[in-house]
């Protein structure tokens, strides 16, 4: 699969000495001086020649000297090898509770030229401050052309506009429609029957997030299942629920003598696409499912598992496309239901004035798919709220990223505004929101706004060179500005222990102000020199634009 995609460039696979052809394996380790390709075409690599090794609780501190790496390296190119790289270059901190494997200790410093701390280097007799976490690029071995921690990059933040046209949504009146399910559900019949449990990718060939699984269940008069406790119990992968997978859904039911229809709607919310083997993760209800019930000191199961299942895929609204702008089916205006499960909703509303992105605030919305002017706009789901726990108000970058690491917005929808482009848009006359609410909610709260740049930062350390640029906006106004170890993050800057005693703010005033860009270089003849205990200073500013 992967040499059919004809990248261009050639695959490798290493540590595996059978790599298939035709994959190049290559050779990780201390010495891979000896090593031989499985195929005498291949390059002779070292993807991995390690510079030192990790420290386990209880152990000794691991150290390889710099005069066996350069044997490493000298004698791997003296037996043909072709191309070295060093695991690794840079050590770095495991904080909290993230240190992984057996007893290993929260320092994977792993004696590599680089470690954790902040460091004065010499290097042929010029000396460099290294601070922690980052690479130095020197030009010419001399001149410090770059550091990966002072990189001198803006930070926009954007503001939203209420939508200042006429006839808004707020001004207007929702029209709505239930989605139609009796007719097939009363039935219990669909567009194919089987006589086991499908996964939902293998029925629906990914067509739609919804697949129906409906079977039929007969009880006679004198069954013991009848008039007993029963509950039904289904256990499923599904997406919709406020937690991940293997869910079991249970639920009191009852029956009566004679044909009894029960019919399931599964909800897929996107489908894995990365990892081992992902095409084979189940999606939908794989079972089992049970009717269990009561009878005395009795309990009875009975399994459906094996029962005749009938599919059916999608759901009516989308089939008849009420999504669409014009509609041949009624919708009614008459009291409009809010909170109300599996239901349509339309309005119309003005395009918002001016050339600025538009977005749609979803907020009071439960889960659902929008559609503007026929344009699926997306999956939402304001109404699955973060935990309140686990934000950091500052985020530092030093030591290694982790998917739980500077997390912001708790509390809070993951997902509230939407894009709409304005080549959905009709800019004269008017435009059509549909939305289809699988679990409830409040459309009269969704509006439409417009996005833009509403200031911009930057936070530069000296002998750099600062460029502020506002998206087609002159510079308003300098929020904030200080050079010397100011502290913060972007909309939330403070001024540190140290500070030039030149006002940082109206240099900015006087360079910026009326301009859509303006560049500055960060000095001491520029800014001053404050005394920072010999740390490096540096100028954050926010400025309006």
């Amino acid at each position: 699969m992967a040499q059919s995609l004809d990248v261009g460039v050639p695959w490798i696979m290493c540590q595996q000495n059978d790599a298939p052809q035709p994959m190049l394996n290559t050779c990780n380790g201390f010495y891979c001086d000896n090593f031989v390709p499985n195929n005498p075409n291949t390059p002779k690599m070292l993807t991995e020649n390690w510079t030192g090794w990790f420290k386990q609780w209880g152990g000794k501190n691991p150290h390889r000297t710099t005069e066996d790496v350069a044997f490493s390296f000298a004698r791997f190119f003296q037996r043909g090898g072709t191309f070295n790289n060093y695991y690794m270059s840079h050590g770095g901190t495991s904080f909290d509770r993230t240190a992984c494997g057996p007893y290993i200790t929260t320092s994977y410093d792993y004696d590599v030229p680089l470690d954790e701390y902040d460091a004065t280097i010499s290097f042929q007799g010029e000396y460099y401050v290294v601070p922690a976490w980052s690479v130095t690029i020197l030009l010419d071995c001399k001149n410090e052309a770059y550091n990966t921690a002072e990189i001198t990059t803006q930070t926009s933040m954007m503001v939203k506009k209420p939508n200042e046209a006429e006839n808004t949504l707020s001004t207007l009146k929702w029209s709505w429609r239930p989605e139609n399910m009796d007719n097939f559900l009363l039935k219990g019949k669909g567009e194919s029957t089987q006589t086991q449990l499908f996964d939902q990718k293998v029925v629906t060939n990914d067509q739609s997030d919804y697949l129906w699984y409906m079977t039929t269940v007969k009880f006679k008069k004198r069954d013991p299942f009848l008039g007993k406790s029963m509950s039904l119990r289904v256990n499923s992968n599904q997406h919709a629920e406020n937690e991940k997978f293997n869910y079991v859904f249970e639920k009191d039911v009852k029956f009566k003598s004679g044909r009894n229809v029960i019919a399931l709607l599964s909800i897929t919310v996107g489908l894995a696409n990365y990892g081992a083997f992902f095409e084979s993760k189940p999606a939908g209800i794989t079972g089992p499912i049970f009717i269990t019930g009561i009878n005395g000191d009795e309990t009875i199961v009975k399994d459906l598992s094996a029962h005749k299942w009938s599919y059916k895929t999608g759901l009516n609204g989308f089939e008849n496309q009420l999504f669409r702008t014009k509609s041949m089916f009624k919708w009614s205006v008459e009291s409009v239901p809010f909170n109300r499960t599996m239901t349509w909703y339309k309005d119309t509303f003005n395009s918002p004035l001016g050339n600025d992105p538009v977005v749609v605030d979803h907020m009071g919305l439960g889960k659902g798919t929008a559609w503007v002017n026929g344009n699926n706009i997306g999956r939402y789901w304001p109404a699955f709220i973060s935990s309140e726990n686990g934000c950091d108000a500052k985020c530092n970058y030093r030591g290694a990223y982790h998917a739980e690491k500077c997390l912001t917005n708790c509390g809070e929808p993951t997902q509230r505004w939407y894009y709409v482009p304005r080549s959905f848009l009709n800019a004269e006359g008017d435009n059509t929101l549909v939305l289809f609410e699988e679990m409830g909610g409040n459309p009269s709260l969704v509006s439409f706004q417009t996005t833009r740049v509403g200031s911009v930062c930057a936070n530069v350390y000296e002998k750099t060179i600062i460029e502020l640029l506002c998206d087609r906006k002159p510079i308003s106004a300098i929020k904030f500005a200080s050079f010397g170890n100011p502290d913060g993050n972007c909309g939330s800057f403070e001024k540190g222990t140290c500070e030039s005693s030149n006002n940082a703010v109206d240099i900015l005033a006087q360079e910026c102000i009326g301009k859509e860009k303006c560049s500055i270089e960060v000095s001491k003849e520029k800014f001053g020199a404050p005394d920072c205990s010999g740390a490096t200073r540096k100028l954050a500013v926010e400025v309006i634009c």
